[in-house]
């Protein structure tokens, strides 16, 4: 991707600066490339010749307020496994990486609140907080390396949106430096507080364009006692869909997770992480869903009426439950292989949207057969190889992967703008999960109102006048 040059350059100066502050930091070329400017799944490369380690609050204050009098762009980078170019740096900026910022600063076993600094990875935290009888409100597939920070900083969904609900509804409170170096301190961890503006949730999604989340007060979750997983094997969409309706009216409260894939899924993750199918025949379509309780007896109970009902209406062809802990983990890990199975098999195009169940499947024939007329998917040795959909159904959260054989325009040239002209028309939204990131920006009109981008520019001005948070990226390609 060609991102313009605004940023001003780091001197050697800037260098020793920093390095007065105490801040550790990255020069080598190659460690750069390796670790820090390019994506996950290879798509976005970036440009950065230098990345700063604070270790504290306060030195990422006295970083800001440097750069933003230098005029220095500014990175921040938690576990950069993010999918949208948001964590990469495009135009010469600074990478502030918040890598040594992993402390717990409290844990409240009561009220059942953590405050941990935004360098604190996923995993760690929800294995600590179980030692309380919690867990962590958000569960992803990255949580060995994505960042507390990063999560809060991109609104993250992932697998148990349906049970836990969004962050924007757990996070209590946030530590946030502005582009000035000013600290914002709302790191609020009561429950319940109606006194003003709620600050915060201005930097929840914002993905760093409107200064550094250190620190997030976070309300956990209790830790289920009892866990079940059931998997479904469907012939087609409709039923998926009518499962979905036995499952909310039947399992109620417990149901943590509806999840779906499509059998061109199931064959990339076989084929390329050498994982075994969770059912014993082949199946169009494939329903994972889990339940979280306080009682054994009683989740059994009602997910076996469930499955009998499903049984009764003919809606699957086959159906599994598994209750060990260790086949719940291999089937979750199935799960959550898929994203790196498809990107194994060629050069994968992410798209990541909330559409209305009605129109989910919809999409998957519309843009194959846009691919199709396009003359870049249908034949043998084609630009696009597969064309597939999986995702959490329960939250109306749907991926759309298009792998071709490599990143060249003219998939993004296909796709793009017509994709989210479609995604906007039918009453979605064109980032569901995954951010704006490096160019989604520009396709926000097909999902918001005038309105709301002026005031989202707006606010944008108000907080970062000289443009220096991630420049070039979200809103500011709107």
């Amino acid at each position: 991707m060609e991102h313009s040059r605004t940023s001003t350059p780091v001197t050697s100066a800037d260098i020793e600066h920093f390095a007065g502050l105490g801040i550790g930091a990255v020069h080598e070329a190659k460690q750069l490339e390796a670790s820090y400017n390019v994506d996950v799944f290879g798509k976005y490369h970036g440009d950065a010749q230098d990345v700063l380690f604070p270790k504290s609050t306060q030195q990422v204050s006295e970083i800001l307020a440097h750069c933003n009098q230098r005029g220095i762009g500014v990175v921040v980078q938690g576990g950069n496994s993010g999918v949208a170019g948001g964590a990469i740096a495009h135009r010469g900026e600074v990478i502030l990486s918040l890598r040594d910022m992993n402390k717990v600063r409290d844990l409240d076993a009561i009220s059942g609140v953590l405050v941990a600094e935004g360098g604190c990875v996923l995993e760690d935290l929800d294995n600590l907080v179980r030692h309380d009888g919690f867990i962590m409100p958000v569960d992803l597939g990255a949580k060995k390396q994505c960042m507390i920070g990063g999560n809060v900083s991109t609104c993250a969904g992932g697998l148990r949106y349906l049970r836990y609900g969004s962050l924007r509804g757990s996070v209590l409170g946030l530590e946030v430096v502005l582009p000035d170096g000013r600290i914002l301190d709302s790191l609020f961890t009561l429950k319940k507080d109606a006194s003003g503006y709620d600050v915060k949730q201005l930097f929840i999604g914002a993905e760093g364009t409107l200064g550094v989340v250190t620190a997030v007060a976070v309300a956990l979750a209790p830790k289920p006692r009892s866990s079940q997983v059931a998997v479904l094997g469907l012939q087609n969409f409709a039923r998926i869909q009518r499962a979905f309706v036995l499952a909310r009216q039947t399992l109620g409260e417990i149901v943590s997770a509806f999840e779906f894939w499509e059998k061109r899924c199931t064959e990339l993750v076989i084929e390329h992480e050498k994982r075994d199918c969770p059912l014993k025949s082949t199946h169009e379509f494939y329903v994972l869903i889990e339940t979280r309780g306080s009682f054994l007896r009683h989740d059994v109970e009602k997910m076996d009426a469930f499955l009998n009902l499903l049984q009764e209406h003919e809606v699957v062809d086959e159906l599994r439950v598994f209750r060990d802990a260790e086949d719940m983990e291999n089937i979750w890990l199935f799960r959550s292989l898929m994203a790196e199975a498809h990107a194994k098999s060629g050069c994968m195009h992410v798209y990541d949207f909330s559409l209305p169940s009605k129109s989910q499947y919809e999409l998957l024939v519309a843009v194959k057969s846009h691919l199709e007329a396009a003359g870049l998917y249908g034949k043998p040795g084609m630009l696009v190889s597969d064309v597939t959909i999986f995702g959490h159904i329960g939250d109306d959260n749907i991926h759309l992967q298009v792998i071709a054989s490599e990143f060249g325009r003219l998939v993004e040239e296909s796709m793009e703008p017509w994709v989210y002209e479609w995604v906007g028309g039918h009453g979605g939204s064109i980032a569901a999960e995954h951010g704006l990131g490096a160019h989604k920006g520009q396709f926000l009109k097909y999902a918001k109102s005038p309105v709301v981008i002026e005031t989202m520019k707006a606010l944008k001005q108000l907080l970062d006048p000289n443009n220096i948070m991630n420049p070039g990226k979200h809103i500011s390609r709107a």
